[in-house]
């Protein structure tokens, strides 16, 4: 049992850190919203997902983010990015859990649907978080100011941006997860 439990907390320490680097790698996709950009670490934490479970998962998400909030400070605007970033991550996985567990249908089935609900789940959740809770921190905290009203600038950059981000990722890691099939049926 100490075997099993050290394997899967290696397996969880490596996938976070891979995630963390995954964050480096990141474009905005949106002109009006620049500051939105797309990065892959979900991968990382969506293969965690379907090799140790949802909670598992969140555990992976919480530790790219603890090292990039370690690496680039605790400032009020690196926590507030860092937060929602979390609670993006988190607005995929249990969405695509759900959808992989569920008893009937093909494993294509199964991950479209994943796409589908993930994306969704992202997009409502972001978008209200951002329009709530997000840009106004970031406006006290930054001074930033808005060339369009806040509502606005979320159904114009939140929106699109998260549902773009959803399906990009979870199209990539579909194709991802069907090339290591093999190898994740065995850690399964």
């Amino acid at each position: 049992m100490k075997v099993f439990n050290l394997r899967r907390t290696v397996g969880m320490a490596l996938l976070g850190a891979i995630a963390f680097v995954l964050m480096f790698v990141e474009f905005p996709i949106i002109p009006i919203a620049p500051f939105l950009k797309i990065d892959f670490s979900d991968i990382p934490v969506l293969l965690g997902l379907v090799i140790y479970g949802p909670w598992e998962a969140v555990g992976i998400t919480f530790l790219k983010c603890l090292i990039h909030a370690l690496v680039y400070g605790m400032s009020l605007p690196e926590l507030i990015g860092v937060s929602s970033s979390f609670i993006a991550s988190c607005a995929l996985i249990f969405p695509f859990y759900f959808a992989l567990k569920k008893k009937n249908g093909s494993q294509r089935s199964k991950f479209i649907l994943g796409i589908i609900l993930g994306t969704l789940s992202l997009t409502i959740i972001e978008s209200l978080l951002d329009w709530l809770v997000v840009l106004p921190l970031y406006m006290d905290v930054l001074g930033m100011k808005l060339t369009i009203s806040l509502p606005s600038l979320v159904m114009m950059g939140v929106v699109p941006f998260n549902l773009i981000k959803g399906i990009l990722i979870g199209v990539v890691f579909w194709i991802i997860a069907g090339r290591m099939r093999g190898w994740l049926s065995k850690q399964v």
